[in-house]
């Protein structure tokens, strides 16, 4: 390419007026945790990306004649611009503020191919900020002064190449996670998140007075918009996640991506449980089979519990539980509306106590010993000879996974040939029938039994 010849690039500024509203972003029901990472991530990759960008194009005008020097500069420095978006975006994937090792891996990692990306993207945007330029007949002086044209095709065009810009980093970011099915939810994010900060670029430049504080505040404000809108992409096309319930690392969320998704407390696993010994390096694995998730225990001795009974394989349906070391996540799954059945039956049951019973009426004749009976007609062994220790812990004989039930709740234990209910010194309280067990206190065949908010009906 000639010294001298004329492009037009992104990066220039104009002075103009734009009055260009901004749409409101809401997060309902989200991973707010993730969606703001995201977003202060590619904040900061756009801040940081500014600084090369801002030496390439330095005064630098739309009207400008660039030389050869000019060109390799902004593409080089475009480059590194998208390589920091991508990079910070990228590192935060699984929301993890660590400096470990595997963060730092993904930083490299996106870096690299959205920098490589912007290579073409850098000139196809360019090419389609052009092509609606000279459509609308847009001209500058060598100043860089509209003189033909409208601001309006300008903003259009700007909106077009940053778009494209925002697209393939998007894109970039999703190939770096090593998950070929959020490639295209990245480039869609990042189109949107390109075009708001297309338009905010112009519209900054209007308030500013365009320059420096222009392209800075662009860049950030792209940045963080390319965040936040891959975030937003990811978050609403999920299709299963967990969150984790109990355990140091509780309120936090794990999209379930690809054909499989590794537990444990290693580094690289999708599903990160830090902080717990009893957690192994690689403890389970949940994988997708066509629209089905199996769970796959890989921990030989401290096993995988589901809903509080060991597993080596089972089937994961929306609201299960699942237990490993201290740990405790709830799996959900896009498109099931009722919650998990265990869960649902002490939710809606524990108020009605009477409504169990007329359920569970005739039950005794399938239970073969003496048993308690949950709301959704599952019974669980109570020891004839020995003492039955009921709570949310892995070590008890009765595990009821519930956040109204203490980690050792109470035990049942035949004394004199009658079964009697103790309270462990819980939370919640122990119930038999509408009394609250404060001290041995004898149930009876048919009778209702309640650990804090657990219903059950006691079968002898």
């Amino acid at each position: 390419m000639a010294a001298g010849y004329y492009i037009p690039n992104l990066y220039a500024s104009t002075e103009g007026v734009v009055n260009s509203p901004l749409a409101l972003l809401k997060s309902d029901s989200l991973n707010r945790r993730e969606l703001t990472f995201k977003a202060l991530a590619g904040l900061v990759g756009g801040a940081i990306g500014w600084l090369p960008v801002e030496l390439a194009s330095h005064n630098s005008h739309l009207g400008q004649a660039q030389t050869i020097g000019d060109l390799v500069a902004y593409y080089l420095s475009a480059a590194i611009a998208a390589g920091a978006i991508g990079a910070f975006i990228t590192a935060v994937d699984t929301s993890d503020v660590r400096l470990s090792p595997e963060v730092q891996r993904r930083f490299i990692r996106g870096f690299a191919i959205c920098a490589l990306l912007s290579l073409l993207s850098t000139w196809l945007g360019n090419y389609v900020f052009n092509l609606v330029l000279q459509a609308g007949g847009v001209g500058f002086s060598p100043s860089g002064e509209l003189v033909s044209g409208s601001i309006i095709t300008l903003v259009i065009a700007r909106l077009f190449g940053w778009a494209i810009d925002g697209a393939l980093v998007g894109a970039g970011v999703g190939l770096a996670t090593l998950t070929m099915e959020n490639v295209p939810k990245g480039a869609v994010g990042g189109l949107v998140g390109g075009a708001v900060g297309g338009i905010a670029f112009d519209l900054i430049g209007a308030i500013v007075g365009g320059g420096l504080a222009s392209r800075f505040f662009g860049e950030a404000v792209t940045g963080l918009a390319i965040g936040l809108f891959i975030g937003l992409v990811q978050e609403l096309t999920k299709a299963a996640w967990v969150t984790v319930e109990q355990g140091r690392l509780r309120g936090r969320q794990y999209r379930i991506e690809g054909a499989r998704a590794s537990i444990g407390r290693a580094e690289e696993n999708p599903v990160g449980l830090f902080g717990d010994p009893s957690v192994q390096q690689r403890h389970a694995v949940i994988e997708r089979r066509g629209a089905d998730y199996v769970i796959r225990n890989l921990a030989v001795q401290e096993g995988t519990f589901v809903n509080g009974q060991r597993i080596e394989t089972v089937d994961l349906r929306d609201g299960d539980r699942i237990n490993i070391g201290g740990y405790e996540m709830m799996f959900h799954l896009r498109g099931t509306s009722a919650p998990a059945r265990h869960q649902a039956s002490l939710a809606t049951d524990a108020v009605n106590p009477a409504h169990i019973a007329t359920r569970l009426a005739g039950a005794k004749a399938k239970v073969d010993g003496p048993s308690l009976i949950d709301a959704a007609g599952q019974a669980y062994p109570v020891r004839a000879g020995s003492v039955t220790h009921i709570g949310r812990a892995l070590d008890n004989e009765i595990v009821v996974s519930h956040s109204s039930i203490s980690r050792h709740h109470a035990s049942i234990e035949n004394s004199n040939g009658a079964f009697v209910v103790r309270d462990l010194n819980s939370q919640n309280g122990t119930f038999v029938g509408s009394r609250r067990v404060t001290e041995p206190t004898r149930v009876s065949d048919g009778e209702a039994v309640r650990f804090g908010d657990a219903q059950f009906i006691f079968r002898d």
